[in-house]
């Protein structure tokens, strides 16, 4: 097994909303309306007003307008000029473009990580597949929808290419979004068991990784329903009354 170069380090997704926002509050203001999405809680479409927002977790409007910015760069929210902040909305046939770009370059990646992925790739990849399994476990559905995407982009990060690594970022947040929205109700997560078995590969039999990372997509994608959703109605400060100011 090869070596690969020496890389400089970089910061997980996590660490780099948190430094977005700079704040405790803003950090946990993002986590809890992205989980609030993630859940269907809040529906694509639906408007969030800066006002009522600070009003439902006790924060300033200017504080409130971070969070959104930093939400709507993950691809989560769109901020629309002259009308506010909204639930992003992928479209049925998005979900479908997003889901054919990931097969495109997570493919072609998954045939270059084997010739540079060394040991120490490899435990990282296993300690991840950990969280996975912790977050499985607390049947929380958006820390499972993180973690598992998460793995994808730890796969691009090993891989060394910064350029590779953002795309592969921006398409897992789209994908989690999309995932969310569409997924059939007794659909399993992209578990660690999957993701187990696709680093038993990179250990065993290389030659099958690629192809076994496009049968892990088609996998996901089948679990989709892509019928458009419908637009509900939601107040926010009812959504958010429980959150500790």
């Amino acid at each position: 097994m090869t070596s690969s170069p020496a890389r400089r380090p970089r910061r997980s997704i996590r660490a780099d909303k948190a430094s977005k926002i700079e704040s405790p509050a803003g950090e946990r203001m993002y986590l809890e309306i992205f989980n609030a999405i993630s859940e269907q809680r809040l529906q694509p479409g639906t408007k969030l007003t800066e006002e009522a927002l600070a009003e439902a977790f006790g924060t300033s409007r200017g504080a409130t307008r971070l969070v959104l910015q930093a939400l709507a760069r993950d691809k989560v929210v769109t901020l629309e000029p002259n009308r506010g902040a909204f639930v992003a909305k992928p479209s049925p046939a998005e979900a479908r473009e997003v889901f054919d770009a990931r097969k495109v370059v997570e493919v072609a990646l998954a045939a270059r990580v084997v010739e540079c992925i060394d040991a120490a790739g490899i435990a990282r990849l296993r300690e991840h597949i950990e969280k996975e399994t912790l977050a499985e476990q607390a049947a929380d559905r958006s820390a499972e929808l993180r973690t598992s995407h998460d793995f994808h982009v730890l796969l691009a990060q090993l891989y060394g290419n910064s350029v590779l690594h953002e795309l592969v970022r921006d398409l897992m947040a789209r994908s989690a979004l999309i995932t969310a929205i569409y997924e059939h109700p007794h659909s399993e997560a992209c578990s660690h068991s999957c993701h187990g078995e696709l680093v038993d590969l990179l250990e065993g039999n290389k030659t099958q990784f690629a192809q076994a990372m496009l049968a892990h997509l088609e996998d996901l994608e089948s679990q989709l329903v892509l019928i458009e959703p419908k637009a509900t109605q939601v107040d926010i400060k009812t959504l958010f009354a429980d959150i500790p100011k």
